[in-house]
C-alpha cells in the first residue's frame, strides 16, 4: 500500500454538443508511437530485396496504407506540439485491442514513450543522473514517470506514491477505450522503462488493481527485478 500520495488531475475538459470531453491535453506522441509499434510488429523478420511488403502483405495492418498515412500525420502533430483529444486516443486505442497481440503493442509504446523522453535529455544530464545517490534517482524517475503519465492521462486523475513508487489513475482512457484491460499495458511499460532509466537497475510495474476489472482505479507499483 502506498505510504505518501500526490495527486493531480488533468486540464478540466470542455464539453461539445452531447457532454462529450474534446480539450486536447494528450500528448501526439502517444499515437505516434502505438501507430509506430504497431507497424514494427507487422514487419516480417525477412525482406526480399525490393520487396514491397505493404502489397505482399496486405493483411497487415499496420503495413498498410491507411496505417502509413496516419503515422505521418501525427508525426507532424508532434512537430506542431499540437495536444490531442481523448476520444481521437480512444479510437486509436479500440483499433489495436483487435489484435491478439495487442498488449505487447500497447506495452512496447509504452516503453518507447519513455525511452524517447529520456533521450531528449542530454548526454550530460543523463550521465549525471547516474552519479547521483540511488536516493536522488528514484525521486528523479518519480518526478519523470509523473510527468509523462500526465502526458497520456486523458481527463483522468493522478496519485503519486512514493515508497513504494507508484501511481494510481482514476478515470483513465485506456479503460473506456478498452474494457478488457489490455491497454492498461500502455502504462506498465512505461513506468518499467522510466524507472530502469533512471534508477540504472531493471525494475517491473505491477499493475495491482484495474479499473476494467472491477478495481475501481488502476494502481501500478514498481519493483527492482532480483
Amino acid at each position: 500500500m502506498m505510504q505518501k500520495t500526490e495527486t493531480t488531475r488533468g486540464k478540466a475538459p470542455s464539453r461539445h454538443g452531447g457532454g462529450e470531453a474534446v480539450t486536447p491535453n494528450v500528448t501526439p506522441v502517444l499515437p505516434l508511437l502505438l501507430l509506430e509499434t504497431m507497424r514494427d510488429m507487422d514487419r516480417p523478420e525477412e525482406v526480399l530485396e525490393g520487396e514491397n511488403v505493404a502489397v505482399s502483405m496486405p493483411r497487415r495492418l499496420g503495413l498498410s496504407d491507411v496505417i502509413y498515412t496516419q503515422i505521418h500525420r501525427f508525426r507532424e502533430e508532434v512537430k506542431r506540439k499540437r495536444l490531442q483529444s481523448p476520444p481521437v486516443v480512444e479510437d486509436l486505442i479500440r483499433l489495436v485491442i483487435r489484435r491478439p497481440d495487442a498488449e505487447e503493442i500497447f506495452e512496447e509504446a509504452g516503453r518507447r514513450l519513455a525511452t524517447r523522453a529520456w533521450e531528449e535529455r542530454s548526454a550530460t544530464s543523463r550521465r549525471l543522473t547516474g552519479l547521483m545517490p540511488a536516493a536522488v534517482r528514484q525521486r528523479s524517475a518519480r518526478r519523470a514517470a509523473e510527468k509523462l503519465f500526465r502526458q497520456v492521462l486523458g481527463d483522468g486523475t493522478l496519485k503519486v506514491g512514493k515508497k513504494p513508487l507508484a501511481m494510481v489513475i482514476g478515470g483513465a482512457l485506456t479503460v473506456r477505450a478498452d474494457p478488457g484491460g489490455a491497454a492498461c499495458k500502455l502504462y506498465s511499460g512505461l513506468l518499467s522503462e522510466v524507472v530502469t532509466r533512471y534508477t540504472g537497475r531493471k525494475h517491473d510495474a505491477r499493475h495491482d488493481r484495474c479499473a476494467a476489472t472491477g478495481g475501481g482505479a488502476c494502481e501500478w507499483t514498481t519493483a527492482a527485478q532480483a
